[in-house]
């Protein structure tokens, strides 16, 4: 059991010395109290340290999430979305599932992955190329002045008010971002709850 016990120690580095510590303390007893001596059967109860720790640290990740999201800055929720996927992930495929379970959450995580990916590069792309846009039309108002006051003018002052509401729109596109990845956060917490946490609820019941 103390095998056990270091060797899920050893694995929850990013939680604090006190997280760490609530943590070995729980499961220490929870082996001692359901009579789990060796390694086997605790492997058997709990899963691999190695399993169990990944649910642990995606635990411990969405009740971070959680607790800060009502204060967190828009600088650490984005950092905190992204480490909860990661987690969540990684807690999944730790999980035994079947190889048909295992197959259609692989392609449904591809999937949901992707389509995040896709959604922030199609929205980042389409945002650079009006920016773009925008310092074209001021350059060439400038090169008309020489030739075109006027028409420089025009040009000059149509590049600058589109780079006004490109400048205005810099909020409004990082909020589109930052929801796409909350959004995809959610998904993952979700079924985490689905996957993991039933699964882990069955086991205790046996």
């Amino acid at each position: 059991m103390n095998d056990y016990i270091e060797e899920l120690e050893s694995h929850l580095s990013p939680l604090t010395r006190a997280e760490r510590s609530d943590v070995i303390e729980f499961y220490s007893e929870y082996l001692q109290d359901s009579g789990l001596v060796s390694y086997q059967q605790a492997v058997s109860s709990l899963g691999t340290p190695k399993q169990l720790a990944r649910k642990i640290l995606a635990d411990y990740s969405i009740k971070a999430g959680e607790q800060s999201e009502p204060e967190s800055s828009d600088f650490k929720r984005p950092r905190q979305d992204v480490k909860t996927i990661w987690l969540i992930i990684l807690a999944i495929f730790s999980t035994p599932i079947t190889i048909p379970l295992a197959l259609g959450l692989f392609m449904a995580i591809f999937g949901v992955i992707f389509g995040m990916v896709v959604a922030i590069l199609g929205v980042g792309l389409a945002f650079t190329i009006f920016g773009i846009i925008a310092i074209i039309i001021f350059i060439i108002g400038l090169t008309l002045l020489a030739t075109s006051f006027w028409t420089g003018i025009y040009y000059i002052g149509f590049g600058l008010l589109v780079i006004g509401i490109y400048l205005i729109l810099i909020p409004f596109i990082r909020w589109i971002l930052m929801l796409i990845l909350h959004g995809t956060s959610l998904f993952f917490r979700w079924l985490y709850t689905k996957i993991v946490t039933r699964r882990t609820e069955k086991r205790g019941d046996r």
